[in-house]
């Protein structure tokens, strides 16, 4: 059977367009992880949108690729694919081998200033549009969940290939917000000059962002915090990365050491902070096991979510 070191290339796909923070993370990573690797490898990034990162989370499910060569990743979302869509099993997180994650931030839901939706108030209340790349990213089943679970007014547009497509939407005035972005994305450049932090996404209170109202301090009742809190968790394993169910288990082994040693590589950690890339990895057996875990929750609880999510 092929091995690791026998390869000459790493490929680390990435299931949306050039530019934002799943993007980010897999150049940041195609940059160092070669040295904790055995033989000599090119680590190389190629970006295939579709579907908010379905079209490649399916590829990666059909893979032949056994060597550990190609690795992925794609929405956090897709954790929960069995809850919100249990019909579809085109990926199925309980059999894909997940490497990392590497990060567990908050995430928020911005507007930018000139769109006078400023306030959390006015979220929940007046019309407007909503970017997202497609129904199976945190870019939809957040604002989602919060339309369906808070009663807002606004609509989401999907099809956008990246998150970076959604701001530019948003600069051009085509939607007027856009949720599920980090602080990696959000403290970059001028980002807080230019937008309206809404709310704070998570399963509690980050306190990143000073002021930013708590999305679960708005649950009508605890059936839907219980809920909303089931969608959320998919942010506890942001930006993860997977491999091939058919990977050999030297090609894992080999894969997930190397994630280890990258947590405590400081060329690797200086370069996440020099680009400001909020940095906080999960190992593989760990993000598996929170899976396992998330979906275990009540079935009162599941249906309540998968409700939220159309």
């Amino acid at each position: 059977m092929p091995t690791l070191a026998a390869a000459e290339t790493l490929t680390l796909q990435v299931g949306y367009g050039p530019g934002g923070s799943y993007d980010e993370a897999a150049r940041l990573l195609a940059d160092h992880i070669g040295r904790h690797l055995p033989g000599t490898l090119t680590a190389v990034v190629e970006n295939v949108p579709g579907a908010g990162s379905l079209k490649l989370a399916k590829m990666i499910m059909q893979s032949p690729v056994t060597d550990g060569s190609t690795i992925a990743t794609v929405s956090s979302a897709l954790a929960l694919l069995p809850v919100f869509d249990p019909d579809n099993t085109a990926f199925d997180p309980r059999v894909v081998p997940y490497l990392v994650s590497m990060t567990n931030s908050a995430s928020y839901c911005i507007t930018p200033k000139a769109s006078g939706i400023d306030t959390l108030d006015k979220f929940l209340t007046e019309s407007f549009k909503v970017g997202a790349t497609g129904k199976d990213s945190t870019t939809y089943t957040y604002p989602a969940a919060i339309r369906n679970g808070l009663g807002a007014k606004f609509d989401i547009v999907t099809g956008f290939e990246s998150a970076t497509e959604v701001d530019l939407a948003m600069e051009r005035g085509d939607v007027q917000a856009r949720c599920g972005i980090g602080t990696t994305t959000l403290f970059k450049g001028d980002m807080m000059q230019r937008y309206n932090v809404i709310v704070e996404l998570a399963t509690e209170p980050k306190h990143e962002i000073e002021g930013v109202p708590f999305l679960l301090d708005r649950a009508p009742d605890a059936a839907t915090r219980a809920a909303l809190t089931l969608v959320l968790s998919s942010g506890t394993i942001h930006i993860p990365f997977i491999a091939p169910p058919a990977t050999s288990p030297e090609a894992l082994a080999n894969l997930r050491a190397a994630f280890a040693a990258l947590a405590g590589d400081a060329a690797f950690i200086a370069a996440a902070k020099a680009q400001g890339f909020t940095l906080m990895m999960t190992q593989g057996p760990e993000v598996e096991a929170m899976i396992r875990d998330l979906l275990a929750t009540d079935p009162a609880v599941q249906d309540r979510a998968r409700a939220l999510v159309q």
